[in-house]
């Protein structure tokens, strides 16, 4: 049986400059090089990625490259998972028709490729895509109640969603960043200013917990998000859980040491940090926090997170 050709989304405003182009020439040399059998779909604007997965998806393609950052990654996992839910199906039951989603990162963050350990290099990520040898991963899904004239809406993530400190600063980040600092930069802009609301975390099936301030709440599927912020180093993406990390609410000048920890991967040590695997959290706030999901803004709490265990599957390195 011939195997069937990838489906390649390449998001061509991913990345900072005329280099990011560039990079997407070297990396179709490199697919071509490889003997790889794809197709190319260009995404124009916001959403195209979920309406060109979908579409693909329900037309019976099954094997997605995603050429573009974090958001273009997110934008497709959303489009597959929501064109199975339309179905009435809780995820991907059969088989023979999960998708394998991988990422070609083009983008400024790329932290879902850092935490599949795939290399940067077109032709030894090539390599792997031509040795082919798929893997299961976990989702997410966030789920929003209804408020008010407002109904309850679901969205899915791949590597981490975040509420608190670090929703705020994406919320306020240009939809483009300029460079691959600008989220650590807008981090320095915004800590003096921020205010820690009161979180609620209730665990799988835990009674309701104490409020207490939070900086930041990490559901982690992968290891890095922000911009190689090692925020949970012990994290699998086929365990069925997550690890749920959290910040204690800390001042300014505290607040520097434990940025500098989540860059070096050594954040769970810290005193003010918990950590632990969770299915399910609900989250709520006061007042309201943002929630991100995958460096994008998805909502305000409150929100359920939880696991759909082994829903996509892609390849990792080395």
């Amino acid at each position: 049986m011939p195997i069937a050709p990838w489906l390649v989304i390449v998001n061509p405003v991913a990345g900072r400059s005329r280099r990011d182009a560039r990079a997407w020439r070297a990396m179709e040399q490199a697919l071509r090089a490889a003997a790889l059998a794809y197709d190319v779909a260009w995404t124009t604007g916001p959403g195209d990625g979920a309406r060109i997965a979908a579409a693909a998806w329900q037309q019976g393609r099954e094997r997605f490259l995603v050429a573009g950052g974090d958001g273009s990654v997110h934008d497709v996992v959303n489009g597959l998972l929501s064109a199975q839910h339309a179905r009435g199906e809780p995820a991907f039951p059969d088989p023979a028709r999960i998708p394998t989603v991988v990422p070609l990162p083009l983008g400024t963050g790329n932290d879902w490729s850092r935490s599949l350990e795939l290399p940067g290099e077109p032709a030894a990520l090539a390599a792997i895509i031509r040795r082919d040898r798929p893997v299961a991963h976990d989702v997410g899904r966030i789920e929003f109640p209804a408020a008010g004239a407002t109904p309850a809406r679901r969205c899915w993530f791949i590597n981490v969603a975040g509420a608190g400190f670090d929703a705020h600063v994406i919320e306020r980040m240009p939809a483009r960043t300029p460079s691959k600092f600008a989220y650590l930069a807008g981090v320095l802009r915004e800590l003096a200013r921020y205010r820690s609301p009161a979180f609620r975390l209730t665990a799988d099936d835990e009674r309701e917990a104490a409020a207490r301030r939070l900086l930041l709440v990490f559901v982690a599927n992968g290891q890095y998000c922000g911009g190689r912020m090692h925020v949970a180093p012990m994290a699998r993406q086929d365990d069925g859980a997550f690890d749920l990390v959290t910040i204690d609410d800390v001042g300014l000048l505290r607040a520097l040491p434990k940025l500098a920890r989540l860059y070096l991967g050594n954040l769970l040590r810290d005193p003010l940090v918990q950590h632990r695997l969770v299915n399910r959290v609900c989250i709520t706030a006061e007042p309201v926090a943002g929630i991100e999901a995958d460096g994008q803004w998805v909502g305000r709490t409150p929100a359920v997170i939880s696991v759909e265990r082994g829903a996509l599957r892609t390849l990792r390195g080395p």
